[in-house]
């Protein structure tokens, strides 16, 4: 297994987890890419999904997309989406491991398509929505993410016949500010801040710490151009790859 990172500060980080009484997971893209989703936001996906669909992905993934081509929406977000397969890997074992040893405190999910079935972790806080909450704007009525594959064309609310509104956060949109006091409160009281992978909508939650409240942050990102004055360690390995060799 080939890894990057100097067995010092494998060793230092993995002692302070060893320590740690509250550690606070951030999921970002990486986690979803290595899990067997797309970042969709590669110079490559971009121009993938443009030759398609005629627009690019930050584009459909707006509301005012939503609200003037509902139809193209729902073909691209059926197909690039919906029909991402996620699985678990070494890295959500790891997790599951801290939180059986009753350290793991929160998991803040920045991606929108939770969790891996097989995955089972208390208090997620799914910061941009999920996949798996449909709603009739009109009526408020649930459906689920098989509902929405399954309908052909336009989803529609099988009462109101209007189209149905995904429950993920567009672009254009706030994060719902309960949630953010939540996530934000969370990453405060951590001790080790464990932050997996960029945000998809590249605007970061603020990860702060009272002064009197020691904190080591870890950024785990495959850019060699990320600089960030506000962790302590960058690491550029595979997540499924590290996080075992930190938690045991």
């Amino acid at each position: 297994m080939e890894i990057k990172t100097d067995e010092r500060i494998i060793n230092f980080i993995k002692r302070k987890i060893e320590k740690s009484k509250n550690v606070v997971a951030v999921l970002g893209i990486e986690m979803l890419v290595e899990s067997g989703g797309c970042d969709l936001d590669t110079n490559d996906e971009n121009y993938r999904v443009e030759e398609e669909y005629g627009f690019c992905p930050e584009d459909m993934l707006s509301t005012s997309f939503f609200n003037a081509k509902v139809e193209k929406f729902y073909r691209f977000y059926k197909k690039e989406i919906l029909g991402m397969q996620m699985h678990s890997t070494p890295a959500y074992d790891a997790l599951m491991r801290l939180h059986a040893q009753g350290k793991l405190s929160a998991v803040i999910n920045q991606n929108f398509h939770g969790l891996p079935q097989d995955v089972k972790l208390n208090k997620i806080i799914d910061l941009n929505g999920s996949i798996h909450i449909n709603q009739c704007p009109h009526c408020d009525k649930d459906f689920d993410m098989q509902y929405v594959i399954n309908a052909k064309g336009i989803p529609q609310c099988d009462h109101c016949k209007v189209a149905i509104r995904p429950g993920i956060r567009l672009l254009g949109e706030r994060v719902e500010s309960a949630m953010m006091t939540q996530a934000a409160v969370a990453c405060e009281a951590a001790d080790v801040l464990l932050i997996l992978g960029k945000n998809m909508y590249n605007d970061r939650l603020e990860y702060s710490a009272a002064p009197e409240h020691e904190q080591l942050k870890v950024l785990f990102t495959k850019s060699e151009f990320e600089q960030n004055n506000k962790v302590n360690f960058i690491i550029r390995d595979d997540i499924c790859k590290f996080l075992p060799l930190i938690i045991n």
